[in-house]
């Protein structure tokens, strides 16, 4: 281990977070924004970076439970003197922190998140939010509170195709959206999330991955107790105790563009189906999802859909419009004309000519879009830099409480209609999900 690992504590200074002040000083422009990271595998690398990336940010504390992860993140981080340690705590507390990166397994998120909100820290938490609907609400009553700036990590939301579809759907071109197709596939040789250490190329358990250097305890202190499990450590998207499986991972991703760009909110019910019916061994979440969203009250609905075992759709949400459909992720954004209108035969009477002079037949000829984004068409700052930016000028963050809380919800609900085999109704009054 390196020479400045801190050793781990066994209590958390309670008191030198009850005497932090409820919000930081604002910080002027220009200002270095001192930043600490809470783990630092496979996700939190990729923000590590992207912190770095940010202008006037220093990461200067960094947390993980595994050696060999805190050694990579250390050979990574720009600041040479960064701090290290396996102590979550220790982040929150340090003076030098102005805003805190979560990037833990999810259900580390709501105590995290409420520690360095009660601590004056602002913070960027990855998706998905949390596990149930008491912690969300825990979550946004420690955020609100304490006045605190909070980004949730969907990074879509800086995303310039996504932006850009945004922009689209304000100007009403669509015509009437009455349904959202909405799709995030995964498949491989190797079972999905199955993928160790800090790569998702590492397919084996590394070698020193032992309860010599894995600090097992704290990892089980927030969840249901188990003998030492290098599997459960790595890949703990596949089990209930720590995630909420496909909906916390690929599905929130998409709902929460859908809800970016349309600004639909929680939806008012929610069905959900679904099994383990390829990848069955050292998991309990299902590896095909369904869902579907409906919101009667403003005629429209989302579904989503996703199997860990075919690739052919990969990822899209696409905006059926009367007038127009709108197709986009995070590499294109695409716009067609309605079957309907006489520009849509022209544009397929093209493609049809075009396909045969390539010895193609008619019915697979490509349509070409009316509009299709190029690149570096639209420049967005980054969604960590979004973060720094709201914490200089007070401003709002692109993926805020709000639709962090909206994003808890929906997940929530579709975790519950799943379980209970039924659709569930949001109800709005009380913030509770019950029977349909």
């Amino acid at each position: 281990m390196p020479d400045n690992l801190l050793h781990p504590r066994r209590t958390f200074l309670a008191t030198t977070l009850a005497g932090a002040p409820a919000l930081l000083a604002q910080s002027k422009p220009g200002e270095t924004i001192g930043v600490g990271i809470i783990g630092v595998g496979l996700r939190g690398k990729r923000l590590l970076g992207w912190a770095q990336q940010a202008p006037n940010a220093e990461i200067r504390i960094m947390a993980d439970l595994y050696d060999a992860n805190l050694r990579k993140a250390q050979d990574m981080c720009m600041n040479r003197k960064v701090r290290l340690t396996k102590e979550w705590e220790r982040v929150i507390e340090d003076p030098s922190i102005q805003a805190v990166i979560i990037a833990t397994p999810d259900f580390w998120h709501a105590p995290m998140v409420i520690a360095a909100a009660k601590a004056g820290k602002h913070i960027y938490c990855e998706k998905g939010l949390c596990l149930n609907m008491q912690q969300a609400k825990a979550i946004r009553k420690a955020v609100l509170e304490n006045k605190v700036v909070f980004q949730l990590g969907h990074h879509y939301n800086s995303w310039p195709t996504y932006v850009r579809a945004k922009e689209i759907f304000k100007t009403g071109a669509l015509g009437k959206v009455a349904l959202v197709r909405s799709c995030y596939d995964n498949s491989g040789q190797y079972p999905h999330w199955k993928f160790y250490a800090s790569d998702y190329d590492a397919h084996t358990i590394p070698a020193d991955a032992t309860p010599e250097h894995i600090d097992w305890k704290r990892f089980l202190a927030n969840a249901p107790k188990h003998e030492f499990s290098a599997d459960r450590f790595f890949t703990w998207r596949c089990y209930w105790d720590y995630g909420t499986g496909l909906a916390g991972d690929v599905m929130s991703h998409m709902w929460d563009a859908t809800n970016m760009i349309m600004g639909l909110g929680i939806p008012e019910m929610v069905s959900a189906q679904g099994g383990q019916y390829m990848w069955k061994q050292l998991r309990d979440v299902p590896d095909v999802w369904n869902t579907t969203f409906e919101y009667p009250s403003k005629e429209v609905a989302v579904t989503f859909s996703s199997t860990a075992s075919n690739i052919y759709n990969f990822r899209y949400v696409q905006l059926l419009g009367y007038d127009k459909t709108l197709e986009v992720n995070d590499q294109y954004c695409r716009l067609y004309d309605a079957e309907w209108k006489p520009s849509h035969a022209a544009r397929l009477k093209a493609a049809q000519i075009d396909a045969a002079k390539i010895g193609v037949q008619q019915l697979d000829a490509r349509i070409r879009p009316e509009y299709s984004m190029k690149p570096d068409e639209l420049k967005v700052t980054s969604h960590m830099e979004n973060l720094f930016d709201c914490i200089r000028n007070g401003g709002k963050p692109r993926c805020g409480m709000e639709r962090a809380f909206e994003e808890a919800a929906t997940i929530c609900m579709s975790v519950e209609a799943y379980r209970r085999r039924r659709t569930v109704r949001w109800d709005a009054a009380r913030e509770e999900i019950i029977d349909a």
